[in-house]
């Protein structure tokens, strides 16, 4: 039986009428050699750049846990066109990708028939939620090379960052670039989670009058920010952007900071510091590593005219709420942090970084937690997003809003 999804992509691809039946024929004969040599078929999500770097790099921390107990050969494919360029060169140094013709066929049979299950890959467990916190349990799996290392710290040097200089990202969803990368298509359900970058510039201030270097990143970006400083850089709408450039500056930096928009996974994959400015939903925000500190958006009720507690928000099913629809459906408006807030919060995380301290916890944070695990364990449908619940709250929001502790 060929369902809609199935009958789409053949409708689309049309040689896949004729590749599929020969790939079934393959497939059973891999079946049948399996026992000493398993060959696996997995398609990278290459569309999106969250999905790319971290369902990658936990597919890959996954699999260096497993026992090996036979000889396997994994071959991948890219169902569309790279979002970064460069990504897949460091890729292809690892694991064997052909093109999407040889590669496709077998990975849509051996995902939907069961019997061919065992030929999958490229799935981690949970997506882009590293539940099992592997992140924290080993390094980056992707290298740069000796002479890309030396190129990156060359434009570097050419962007203005002096030698040890401490570099923070900032990058501030605000629509544009899917509504530019993608102009048939409609993300303004999104619309709830976008941001202006002039909200930072208070904060941005602070930074660099304190030497730190501090970089926008992004490639499509709708606002400029009117500030000048030597450091600082509008990386987003300079001369120095690249793809390659995109993942060596992350490599490269103490602290990202973001408002939950996928260019943070730059910073995800090598490990640093992530500071998340307004976490949601609440039911999914990142929790896997004591490298990650939280922030929270309030929901304001517009019949009640407050904010909701944090019980409230699971009791009126607002944990799990993925789009502007079911928010405006529910006559909730989330509230963003004032240039202030922001400040107060990136102050507190820049002191943590100094002490190097990532185990602590304050005594909001530990009543937050406690809360929080019991809402997860009332609430079953959260499971999926969380393993051990490892990074912080910020103590100047949890005490400026103690809302978030009932």
């Amino acid at each position: 039986m060929i369902f809609k999804k199935e009958f789409r992509i053949l409708k689309s691809e049309p040689l896949l009428f004729i590749t599929l039946p020969f790939s079934l024929i393959i497939l059973l004969i891999l079946k049948l050699l399996s026992p000493i040599l398993l060959i696996r078929f997995g398609l990278l999500h290459s569309d999106r750049i969250g999905h790319f770097l971290i369902n990658t790099e936990l597919f890959f921390c996954e699999e260096i846990k497993k026992p090996k107990t036979r000889n396997i050969i994994d071959i991948f494919y890219f169902p569309t066109h790279p979002c970064n360029s460069f990504f897949p060169k460091m890729l292809r140094r690892k694991i064997l990708i052909l093109p999407k013709i040889i590669v496709r066929p077998f990975c849509l049979i051996s995902r939907k028939l069961d019997f061919f299950s065992s030929h999958v890959t490229g799935k981690p467990s949970n997506g882009d939620y590293d539940v099992k916190n592997l992140l924290d349990q080993s390094k980056t799996q992707v290298k740069f090379t000796d002479d890309e290392i030396k190129y990156g710290e060359k434009q570097l040097n050419k962007m203005g960052i002096k030698k040890n200089q401490k570099i923070i990202c900032i990058a501030i969803r605000d629509g544009l670039y899917l509504k530019k990368k993608y102009p048939n298509s409609k993300f303004n359900y999104h619309d709830h989670r976008n941001e202006n970058i002039k909200n930072f510039i208070l904060a941005i201030n602070y930074l660099t009058k304190n030497k730190y270097f501090v970089i926008r990143m992004g490639s499509l970006t709708k606002n400029k920010i009117n500030y000048k400083h030597k450091n600082f850089l509008d990386y987003s709408r300079s001369k120095h952007r690249s793809d390659f450039m995109d993942l060596f500056i992350s490599s490269k930096c103490d602290l990202f900071i973001s408002n939950n928009t996928g260019v943070d996974a730059f910073g995800i994959l090598f490990r640093k510091p992530i500071l998340h400015i307004g976490s949601i939903p609440v039911g999914a925000i990142s929790t896997y590593s004591n490298k990650i500190f939280n922030t929270i958006l309030n929901h304001y009720s517009i019949p009640l005219k407050r904010n909701l507690n944090f019980s409230e928000i699971f009791e009126n099913k607002l944990h799990l709420g993925w789009t502007k629809d079911y928010f405006d459906q529910k006559k909730i408006r989330l509230i963003k942090f004032k240039p202030s807030e922001i400040l107060d919060y990136i102050k507190e995380v820049i002191s943590i970084l100094d002490t190097k301290n990532f185990s602590y916890e304050h005594k909001y944070e530990k009543k937050f937690k406690k809360l929080y695990q019991k809402k997860l364990k009332k609430f079953p449908e959260t499971k999926f997003y969380h393993g051990k619940i490892r990074s912080h709250f910020l103590y100047t929001f949890l005490k400026s809003n103690r809302n978030f502790l009932k």
